[in-house]
């Protein structure tokens, strides 16, 4: 039976291999067909899924995101990069992952998460306002050693998409390249400022195929440079030029907060995005958990049900995959930190729920990546997900602030940075008014 079962994965992953040889030459409707194989060939559920929803979208027609995503896709991204991130998606995480998935399931009794996120360093050639990476001590970081044992350990829990952050994450290309180079049937994302991005590293991503780059911007020129510093948004602007020219594959990352959500949710500023030929778009909310935190920059509760009614405007109007950290929360139901989806690792090891969570009560540098997923304050997040009926209220932070200081004091978290304890002592009357208000709009 297992011979048979080798075989008849090998002819998959024959037809698969066939398939992505001639993507960079198909057309919407050709893409339409191998996406209908390809739902056939998938293994489980999620899977199926996943790709049951690209071919709703295609099928709506030359109008539909998913057929307009398909065109730019195709003339911007180069083919080798578009083959790597093929293989990575399809062969590896389709065919090859699902088993190893489910089999962890069966054996532990809980999913691996979707994603890592680890912080393999705090250094960092700027200093934004209102950074949540400002607290952490910026001398430390992770040894390439211990990196590589996590990620090899995530690869084996079927894990394939592993997220660089920061502190600026590209201060260690060097090793983070080699990492991506020795695991090259996952894919790795850099969440960048962008300014150290010149021809080097550009020509280091198109070869390594199998990463990409998302780059912080706080909306134009003025928006940027006042809150990352002069000079900034051009040398962002010079590292979106450099990528776009090699067909590397890149996003932005925005952080919504009550001065720029206008300007960054603006149709200038989307066609701005799409003319640099940025792919991806993502949403969070700016929170009050990093350096001196300042509540007067949160989005308010009005400002928040605006961004996610523009979410469905700015998607049907831009070839852009558009994601909202929190507006998208129905879609996955609901929170996904804890190692439900992903983890964060920071700078000095602390396996954080969430990049904006920072307590722990374990390190990667004692336990390997399964007991911290196993840890009493990761499995009581999760057994407490999703914390409210309505999934527009996904966040234990803002949105339920009761669950959140409960399982830190239950769980005995501790604090990963000077300060990170305020957001549930200092400010707690400001978290709880923030709650309140922004339920009055969301609850049905």
């Amino acid at each position: 039976m297992e011979f048979v079962e080798k075989i008849k994965n090998m002819t998959k992953e024959q037809v698969a291999n066939a398939m992505i040889a001639l993507l960079p030459h198909v057309s919407p409707d050709t893409f339409l067909k191998m996406s209908l194989l390809a739902s056939r060939l998938a293994e489980g559920e999620s899977a199926k899924s996943a790709i049951n929803a690209v071919i709703e979208s295609l099928q709506e027609g030359d109008q539909g995101q998913a057929t307009r995503m398909f065109r730019r896709v195709m003339t911007e991204v180069s083919p080798q990069c578009l083959q790597k991130i093929a293989r990575t998606l399809f062969i590896n995480g389709l065919l090859r992952s699902s088993d190893i998935r489910a089999n962890f399931e069966k054996k532990h009794g809980f999913a691996p998460p979707f994603t890592i996120l680890i912080s393999p360093t705090m250094q960092c050639n700027l200093q934004c306002l209102g950074c949540y990476a400002g607290k952490y001590g910026r001398e430390k970081g992770i040894p390439f050693d211990v990196l590589d044992r996590v990620i090899g350990e995530a690869r084996d829990m079927g894990i394939l998409f592993i997220v660089f952050s920061g502190g600026e994450p590209l201060t260690r290309a060097d090793d983070l390249f080699r990492l991506a180079r020795k695991y090259d049937d996952l894919f790795f994302m850099f969440y960048t400022n962008g300014t150290l991005i010149n021809d080097k590293i550009a020509d280091q991503l198109f070869e390594l195929g199998n990463a990409g780059a998302v780059i912080s911007l706080e909306g134009f020129q003025e928006a940027t440079d006042a809150r990352r510093g002069q000079g900034v948004y051009q040398r962002i602007m010079d590292a979106m030029d450099r990528l776009k020219k090699r067909g590397v594959p890149f996003g932005t990352s925005l952080t919504v907060t009550s001065r720029n959500i206008n300007e960054i949710t603006s149709d200038a500023f989307f066609s701005h995005l799409t003319e640099k030929g940025v792919m991806v778009v993502w949403f969070f909310l700016f929170m009050p958990v990093g350096k001196d935190p300042d509540v007067s920059l949160m989005p308010t509760p009005e400002q928040r049900e605006f961004l996610r009614q523009r979410d469905s405007e700015l998607r049907a109007k831009y070839p852009i995959f558009i994601a909202d950290f929190w507006n998208d929360a129905p879609y996955v139901g609901g929170c996904i930190a804890g190692g439900r989806n992903y983890v964060h690792i920071n700078a000095n090891g602390d396996v954080e729920p969430c990049v904006f969570t920072h307590f722990a009560v374990d390190s990667i540098y004692n336990k390997s990546l399964l007991e911290v997923l196993q840890s009493d304050f990761f499995r009581t997040i999760r057994s407490k997900q999703p914390y409210s009926e309505n999934l527009l209220t996904p966040c234990m932070i803002i949105d339920n602030p009761e669950v959140y200081r409960d399982v830190v004091r239950a769980c005995c978290a501790y604090p990963t940075h000077d300060g990170a304890e305020d957001v549930i002592t200092k400010i707690k009357g400001d978290i709880d008014d923030y709650a309140r208000r922004f339920r009055a709009i969301a609850d049905p």
